[in-house]
């Protein structure tokens, strides 16, 4: 049965890859005049993630934050990251190194979350074809559908299309920090809710420190993880069977329940304590900053029609095993009931956006429980001799939820492929931006590069918002503005606009760049746009040219 779960894993992976694979096989089709990039997710974020990577193959061990100019001490946040980089060192040309330790990762990532999907099926579902039926369930499970014309065929849409983590073909093989950490959460979930588990305390200071990896991975995670057991606890407290008086049950319930969980949220207590006091502290306070400033709105209604039929099912599941105190269905239920009361109490806390738990795969424990449902309704059936066709529709409706998974999913491969062949013959911009996303010229990304051997690396580069957000990621230069992770990003804008445009006194601008330590200029398609045809050499006169291609210039502030 192994080589059948490596098989169905294999081949669903693949899958989702295959907007990838069709991306590289359409780059031979790509104009000269263009240079091919195989961007993931999106692309301020993919260069963000690939800037860290570089940061590893440049040999550092701790994390800087090369999207702004001022000076701070270093830190362990994305450390993740930096560590990817480390074990591609060996590879020279850094640019193929950091893509190859990126996809490298998500492709690891993928296959460490479904085979810990198709693990957790196996424990809660002892049956092989249950077992199997929760695990396509959980990797199907896909909102409610939205019937598209598309010319003379129809495709199925979606809702919070914009939001990648819901859409069902992209989940797969998502950003790789979450898809190990919702891998380490269906660990962490099914291992730390076994009670023979926790009667050693090995296995309980193995899961400790499990916990605080996962709280350097991926902090969401470990917050979510404490909300389950925060539940568990509980939940087993209304299950315990009041055996020896109030004393004894209360002994029993804080020694065998309480306190192996307390002791794991104390071992990875360092893990919260050092967020907390660096993201008090810029530039990383700037992610903070970043979410409270522009937080990400949702309706609940629409995230509602988003995970579509396993949420009626799965809730309706989850207070028949709560009823029945299912206790091998105790992972899903604290999993469901964390997700709901962490998303419920960032709706109101404005530090986090709710939607950052969405990325912890409601949809598995959904799914799981939508199976135990339909398993419950054809024993329940079956016991009462009701008809054969209500057994029928309690095996059909699950069934009915994974083939529509199915169509929406090659619905995504369809919106996918037609998105690469618009990219492939687009013209206009130059550059991504604007949300326009096009292949980069080829002129910007030589540009780009020649920064790696006309400057020094502790360099600080003065761009626009397109640029700034290359730099770092393909040269480890720092730049003065490139991300939402730069310090004070909506000023700095302003004022970088400002000196494109000629907007700023000669002399007022030479004492700018030299405060912010800004050593060289990169002018490429964005800063010419701003400028509109103006001889930036004559508005600033030191400025020396020290690179110059099809119109792409970089500048050494003298």
């Amino acid at each position: 049965m192994r080589a059948w779960w490596a098989i169905i894993i294999f081949a669903i992976i693949s899958f989702s890859f295959l907007p990838t694979f069709y991306e590289i096989k359409r780059s031979v089709d790509l104009s000269p005049e263009r240079s091919f990039e195989l961007v993931h997710n999106y692309i301020t974020d993919y260069n963000f993630y690939l800037s860290r990577i570089r940061e590893g193959w440049d040999g550092r061990w701790t994390v800087i934050e090369r999207y702004t100019n001022e000076p701070h001490n270093d830190s362990l946040i994305q450390e993740f990251y930096l560590l990817l980089g480390r074990t591609v060192r060996t590879i020279t040309n850094p640019n193929e190194a950091v893509m190859c330790a990126y996809y490298a990762a998500v492709l690891i990532g993928a296959i460490l979350l479904l085979a810990c999907t198709a693990w957790a099926a196996t424990v809660q579902f002892r049956v092989v074809s249950w077992s199997l039926f929760a695990f396509l369930l959980a990797v199907f499970a896909s909102g409610w559908p939205i019937v598209v014309p598309v010319g003379t065929s129809w495709r199925f849409g979606g809702y919070m299309a914009w939001f990648t983590v819901v859409d069902i073909l992209q989940r797969i093989t998502f950003l790789p920090h979450v898809l190990v950490g919702q891998a380490m959460i269906v660990i962490l979930l099914f291992l730390g809710n076994n009670q023979l588990v926790l009667q050693k305390k090995g296995n309980v200071l193995f899961l400790g420190f499990f916990a605080l990896l996962l709280g350097m991975i991926f902090p969401p995670g470990l917050v979510f993880v404490g909300g389950a057991y925060f539940c568990s606890i509980w939940i087993e407290l209304l299950w315990m069977q009041k055996k020896g008086g109030k004393s004894h049950m209360w002994a029993v319930w804080w020694k065998e329940h309480v306190l192996p969980r307390l002791v794991i949220g104390v071992i990875s207590l360092p893990a919260i304590a050092y967020y907390s006091f660096m993201l008090r502290i810029y530039p990383w306070k700037q992610l903070v900053d970043f979410d409270q400033l522009h937080p990400l709105r949702v309706s609940v209604f629409e995230y509602i029609k988003v995970l579509g039929p396993v949420l009626p099912l799965g809730l309706i599941g989850l207070v028949v095993a709560f009823i029945k105190k299912e206790r091998v269905m105790l992972p899903s239920i604290t999993w469901i009931l964390s997700w709901i009361l962490l998303f419920g109490v960032f709706t109101f806390i404005p530090q986090q956006s709710p939607l950052r738990f969405a990325e912890m795969a409601p949809h598995i424990a959904l799914a799981f429980c939508t199976i135990y449902l339909s398993i419950t309704s054809i024993s329940y059936i079956k016991k009462r001799h009701i008809s054969v066709y209500a057994g029928v529709v309690a095996f059909a409706v699950p069934l009915l939820c994974i083939v529509l998974g199915m169509g929406v999913m090659y619905s995504s491969w369809l919106w996918h492929k037609d998105f690469v062949n618009q990219k492939v013959i687009a013209g206009w911009p130059a550059i991504p931006m604007n949300n326009y996303i096009v292949y980069p010229s080829s002129a910007f990304i030589e540009g780009i590069d020649s920064i790696n051997y006309i400057t020094v690396p502790d360099s600080v580069i003065l761009g626009e918002l397109v640029a700034g957000n290359y730099i770092p990621a393909r040269t480890g230069r720092r730049v003065y503005v490139g991300h939402d992770n730069s310090v004070k990003k909506e000023e700095k804008l302003i004022l970088a606009q400002q000196f494109f445009q000629g907007g700023m006194d000669s002399k007022n601008a030479y004492f700018w760049l030299k405060s912010e330590g800004i050593t060289h200029v990169f002018y490429g398609p964005q800063e010419q746009e701003d400028g509109k045809g103006i001889d930036i050499v004559a508005q600033y006169p030191y400025l020396r040219q020290i690179f110059e291609k099809n119109g792409v210039k970089v500048f050494e502030v003298q």
